[in-house]
């Protein structure tokens, strides 16, 4: 079916005239053409992966503070120091991820 014979039909469905149905809807195969066709989130990636990171590398100092006693003073230092940990790790995956964002832009 053509694209003109597809807007006439709209039209008649939505009894408008097809030139105000084609400003209310636009064309399938114009909003494929907006798109790229495979978009990476680089920069969510990164930021889940870094956190990640970053959460697992403090976490496994945990038995040592465990080990020392039920200091409830270190142990809020810990769960600080993890907090801070994750919070870096997740902010350099974001901009490893912001990096590889550019460079897709860029190349596609």
């Amino acid at each position: 079916m053509e694209e003109l014979e597809w807007w006439k039909l709209l039209g008649q469905q939505t009894r408008q005239s097809p030139i105000i149905a084609a400003e209310l809807v636009s064309s399938p195969s114009r909003s494929m053409d907006a798109q790229p066709a495979f978009d990476v989130p680089f920069e969510t990636i990164g930021t889940v992966g870094g956190g990640a990171v970053g959460f697992t590398m403090y976490a496994w100092t945990y038995p040592i503070v465990w080990i020392d006693g039920p200091l409830p003073i270190v142990d809020a230092f810990w769960l600080a120091g993890l907090a801070v940990s994750t919070g870096r790790g997740a902010n350099t995956g974001r901009r490893i991820g912001q990096r590889l964002d550019t460079i897709e832009e860029v190349l596609l």
